[in-house]
């Protein structure tokens, strides 16, 4: 990728996570806050899903190079439902068995729930930009690193009155900057360092997006 479109890519999406956390704060979808607090927070949370985004491109090259391709494939359907299980339901049995205030199950297992359906939107725009085989590391990328990226949030005072509002807003933002980085990282990579549609999906790319 050349340094002017990389440039453009980190540019573009803090400011994108900074007008989510500034529509998400007036509207008060989840939290009601100050629209400069969302401003921050927002671009603050575009920056650990830029973050997030290279950790992804660096794992998924590592493991495309290191293991064969069905065994990563089922490596990532396998980290996906586990991750889903413990956002359904194992993080709120380990609190609640702790004896600390989980809140309602229903809350935390509708927190866990609703990133799924905007990752199965993004993951099958994905594909069909970019073939078939795009659709799985999509949807890892997108819930999974989606979690992980929010992890301080979700843990941090876990089931108390205002870490819900927060931990949503937090995923909405994450969502919203991790759907633009899947879609448009693509179309920024020069036509040589696309990766080559083959019959089981995409070849492996390095981080900068060379073969």
């Amino acid at each position: 990728m050349r340094l002017n479109r990389l440039m453009f890519l980190i540019a573009t999406t803090v400011l994108l996570g900074a007008a989510a956390g500034v529509v998400t704060s007036l509207t008060g979808l989840w939290l009601h806050v100050p629209w400069f607090t969302g401003l921050i927070s927002g671009a603050f949370f575009s920056t650990t899903s830029l973050m997030g985004f290279w950790a992804y491109l660096t794992l998924n090259f590592i493991a495309r190079v290191t293991l064969p391709q069905r065994v990563w494939r089922w490596a990532q359907m396998l980290i996906l439902a586990l991750v889903l299980y413990d956002m359904l339901y194992w993080r709120y049995h380990l609190h609640t068995a702790a004896g600390a205030d989980a809140g309602s199950f229903w809350s935390s297992f509708w927190q866990g729930l609703w990133p799924v359906f905007p990752a199965l939107a993004g993951a099958w725009a994905k594909r069909r930009l970019s073939g078939r085989g795009s659709f799985l590391p999509a949807l890892f990328f997108l819930y999974v690193f989606t979690m992980l990226d929010s992890l301080p949030f979700i843990w941090f005072e876990y089931g108390s009155s205002q870490m819900g509002p927060l931990v949503n807003q937090t995923l909405l933002i994450m969502m919203i900057c991790n759907l633009y980085l899947i879609l448009i990282f693509g179309k920024l990579l020069s036509p040589a360092a696309r990766p080559v549609e083959t019959v089981d999906g995409p070849l492996p790319t390095r981080p900068d997006g060379v073969r």
